[in-house]
């Protein structure tokens, strides 16, 4: 009896010291990021933006019959994006690393439909292969304070994504009295990962 006590104690005192390990920050030299590499170079005074291609599109459309009188009654303002609205990026860790959580370093003020997904497959298969992060998930990050993303796995490929932001600064006018948007990406000073120390 004394001797399952002793076992049961062992273990119990193993489990523990495994959940408190430390949690460090990965150094950036086993980040890499090519769309963004300011994402990840260690320096708070760099930025990276998102890349976007397309525009937002906002007219007014008529529905329904031929006469002037239908026509102006049933006219709707209608909103249409020509391209992508969302962007993406994806970092890469030198080697699959359990990863307790990121902190995103925002240089906009919103980030919009904020989203993580990760993998450990190399290469990654866009399709099927990526696991949605669920804390926060396609939420904005409003501000600039760093916002904490808690991951809790092993990761070899995170992919972030978000909306882009319509820049109505550089709108311009078109016929029906419509008017085009762009959109341009928003901007990460950093991506901190932090995970256990390994021994």
């Amino acid at each position: 009896m004394r001797i399952c006590s002793l076992f049961i104690l062992l273990i119990g005192i193993t489990g523990c010291a495994v959940l408190n390990q430390p949690v460090i920050e990965i150094d950036v030299s086993h980040l890499t990021c090519e769309s963004n590499p300011e994402f990840v170079d260690g320096n708070l005074e760099t930025e990276g933006t998102f890349a976007v291609n397309g525009f937002v599109r906002k007219a007014y459309h008529m529905f329904g019959g031929e006469s002037r009188r239908l026509a102006y009654s049933q006219r709707r303002y209608i909103t249409q994006v020509e391209g992508n609205r969302r962007t993406e990026a994806i970092i890469k860790l030198d080697t699959p690393t359990y990863i307790t959580y990121v902190e995103v370093y925002p240089a906009s003020r919103v980030i919009p439909n904020f989203a993580m997904m990760t993998t450990t497959d190399d290469p990654p298969r866009f399709d099927v292969a990526f696991e949605r992060v669920s804390d926060k998930q396609h939420k904005d990050i409003e501000g600039l304070t760093p916002v904490r993303y808690r991951i809790e796995r092993d990761v070899l490929y995170l992919r972030m994504s978000a909306d882009g932001i319509e820049d109505k600064q550089n709108s311009a006018r078109t016929t029906n009295s419509g008017v085009e948007i762009p959109l341009k990406g928003a901007s990460i000073r950093e991506v901190k990962f932090y995970g256990r120390q390994t021994p």
